[in-house]
């Protein structure tokens, strides 16, 4: 299998699939209102509900587990996310992050009636998750995949990378593509609670050598052009 991840757009955000020898990974589940949207897309490239054994939510925001209540009842595939984010996917309200650090105009525009929506909706469908990881890193080999689980964190507490044992790794928002993925290229997260932990998060996960970075919103890039925006 030369590439084992295939990304699937939802307009501004991504999914993923992760195939396996014994199974796929969903990696992230949209907005609300996706599944339909997600599950058709999946067909055309071969994978079943019942292919899925693992629905894995890179970190709690709205965008990236939107979707997962109405996924794990339609595959049946438990939901994992780090534990330090799970308090997010069992609240009925979109996360507030706090501290939050970002420009002026984000911060505007998720203060602004009517604007601030286009980063989620106030209410959502909790989630609670099935599976909650500790630590820094799980192996996820039991799920059919050759890969694990990293904690990075910066964008949230429990940002969490998978990266393949090929070397593809899915990063979530801790890399986004700028203008929310409008430009082809890569920055860091225009909203995160620590942007410096999330720069030292990427500068570890480029030490393991991955060779292609998907991300949450554009994508993908090489490790080099990663690289070259975080820095040293």
């Amino acid at each position: 299998m030369t590439n084992p991840i295939t990304q699937i757009s939802l307009g501004m955000a991504n999914v993923f699939i992760v195939r396996g020898q014994d199974g796929c990974i969903l990696v992230d589940a949209g907005t609300p209102n996706s599944a339909d949207a997600i599950l058709s897309k999946l067909e055309t490239h071969g994978i079943t509900p019942n292919d899925i054994r693992l629905i894995l939510i890179t970190h709690g925001h709205i965008d990236h587990f939107g979707s997962a209540a109405a996924l794990r009842e339609r595959t049946g595939a438990p939901v994992a996310v780090h534990t330090l984010d799970a308090g997010d996917l069992r609240q009925d309200t979109n996360p507030q992050d706090d501290p939050l650090q970002a420009g002026w105009l984000v911060r505007l525009l998720m203060r602004t009636p009517g604007l601030k929506n286009l980063f989620g909706p106030d209410n959502i469908p909790p989630c609670p998750p099935d599976i909650e990881f500790e630590g820094a890193e799980t192996r996820l080999d039991e799920y059919g995949v050759a890969a694990r689980v990293i904690l990075t964190p910066g964008h949230t507490h429990g940002s969490v990378t998978l990266l393949t044992d090929s070397g593809e790794a899915i990063v979530g928002d801790s890399i986004m593509g700028k203008l929310m993925g409008m430009i082809r290229k890569p920055g860091p997260p225009i909203v995160a609670y620590d942007l410096e932990q999330n720069r030292q998060s990427m500068r570890r996960l480029l030490d393991l050598s991955p060779h292609t970075i998907y991300v949450g919103h554009g994508g993908p890039f090489s490790a080099q052009e990663v690289s070259e925006i975080i820095g040293s």
